[in-house]
Parts: C-alpha cells; structure tokens; sequence
C-alpha cells in the first residue's frame, strides 16, 4: 500500500506508514473500525487541522515535541504524551521546530466510539502522560501491522485492539485520579467496609459517624472516585449475592431477600427490574439448569 501525507514535501519526512481502510458494512454497524492508522517521523515543524470529522483520534509522542490546540485550549507534548480527541471538535497539533515529532496513531469510529470518549472526556484532559505508554504503543503498532491486509480478519483484529486501547486509556486514567484522590484512603475503607457489611442496614448519616466526614463530603467524594453513588454501590453488592442464592439455593424470594439486605421480595423484586428488566422469579426460571 502506498502511503500518503499531508503535501508534504519529502524533506519533511524522515520515515513514515500509513494505512487508510474502507469498512465493510458489516465493521461499521457492529465493530470499532479503523479509518486510517499510521507512524510518522518529521525532519522539520508541521501543522495539521480539521474539523467536522466523524472520528476519534489517538496519538502517541514516540519522540520530539510539539503542541495540541483543542476546544480552544493549547497542551504542550513531549515524548511519553498521548492525546485522544473527538475530531467533531476543531483541533490541529504542530511538531515543534527544533524538536520535530515522531508519532503513532489511529483515526478510528464505529460501535460505541461515543461512549468511551464521553467517559474519557469527562475524567480526563484530552493531552496527558499515560504510564501504560509502551503497552499503548505496542497496540497501535499492532493495528497498522493487521492494517496491512484490507480484509474481514482485519476487521476483527482491529476491532479488538481498539478496545484494548480504549480499555487501557480508561484504566490509566482512572488509576491516576484515584491515586492523586486526596480522601483516597478513605474512601478505600469506606468501600471495604460496605464490601463487610452490604446486607446490613444502615444509613448514610451511620457512615458518616462512623470514618468522622460529613455526610455530603463522603457521598460526593466516593461518587467522584468510584463512579458510582453509595447506594448504587451497596444495592449492585446486594443484587450480586442475590443472583448467588436465586440460582444456587433452593431459598424462597423472601428468605434471599433478608439475606442479602432487601429485607421483603417486593422490594428484592423491584431492585431486580430495575437493574435486569424481570422480577428475581423470572432470573431465577431463566438461569436455572
């Protein structure tokens, strides 16, 4: 496959791949696809800018510098950045002069593109340092290697190796706010105590007393940190452990009910509609051997 650029000029160019796919219709309603992925080294500075792309884009600074204008914001990168944008928005990046890039990237879309970046995007800076950047650079390196062939296995590796990169980005970021969290280790035991005593009953105003933090502080922090609300929390450890005993105990709806803190089925029963869409009776007829 030929490799194209942006006009650019062969002195510009020190080394460089890319591989721009079509999707079949099958990859574009059931799988991450790639539109184009490719490795770039520059000799001199260079601008790119677009906008109203229906892409997501994720790049790697392998070496050199340069800088990311995004949503009307300027991050500065250097070996070891990583930036992942929604190319709706209008950007450009530009290699520094005097210390010109080398990157690794993938434009891609399609399955549920939209989600993990809102996730992404509401948790994180578009430009930031991943630790994970080696594991991060191995797949990329990986999709324009699969990339070469313009085929259904393609297709599917490179649908798999987008959601390992998404999954990755995801946990680096997530990792990192929580290790910079200032109540992290408060909140570890708040967690590990609803992880000891979820069947118990007990109130927020109980949890507060009991690790000395206001009820609003402890309930807004552990939301920020975990992703989830204290109650949400505690009832998905309830629905866990009733899911348990609906298919591998002979107990009646109340007696699980009790057990795993719903305290009567109407309750267990409305829990489980919410969460599953069928009353426990119907999971427990639909999961039993």
């Amino acid at each position: 496959m030929d490799n194209y650029f942006d006009r650019f000029p062969d002195s510009y160019v020190e080394s460089s791949r890319r591989m721009i796919q079509t999707p079949s219709a099958f990859a574009r309603s059931a799988f991450f696809y790639v539109q184009e992925t490719g490795y770039l080294k520059l000799k001199e500075s260079h601008v790119a800018r677009r906008k109203n792309l229906e892409s997501y884009l994720v790049v790697l600074v392998l070496s050199g510098s340069g800088v990311l204008m995004y949503d009307q914001k300027t991050y500065k990168l250097q070996k070891g950045s990583c930036f992942f944008i929604d190319c709706m928005v209008p950007y450009y990046h530009q290699s520094s002069a005097s210390d010109p890039w080398e990157l690794i990237w993938v434009h891609f879309n399609g399955a549920t593109s939209g989600e993990y970046y809102r996730y992404f995007a509401a948790n994180s800076l578009p430009a930031f340092t991943p630790a994970s950047f080696p594991e991060l650079q191995e797949k990329l390196e990986g999709l324009i290697d699969v990339n070469k062939d313009s085929d259904f296995q393609a297709e599917i590796a490179s649908s798999r190796l987008i959601v390992d990169i998404l999954s990755i980005l995801l946990q680096d970021i997530t990792g990192s706010r929580e290790e910079k969290h200032p109540d992290r280790l408060k909140m570890a035991e708040v967690r590990k105590y609803l992880d000891e005593h979820y069947t118990e009953k007990f109130s927020l105003d109980d949890l507060s007393e009991r690790f000395f933090i206001s009820k609003y502080h402890l309930s807004r922090e552990f939301h920020q940190y975990y992703n989830v609300t204290l109650n949400q929390y505690v009832i998905s450890r309830r629905l866990t452990r009733a899911k348990k005993l609906l298919r591998f105990s002979g107990g009646t709806l109340e007696e699980i009910a009790r057990s795993c803190g719903f305290y009567d089925a109407s309750y267990l029963n409305r829990q489980f509609r919410k969460s599953e869409g069928v009353s426990a009776s119907e999971f427990r007829r639909k999961w039993m051997n």
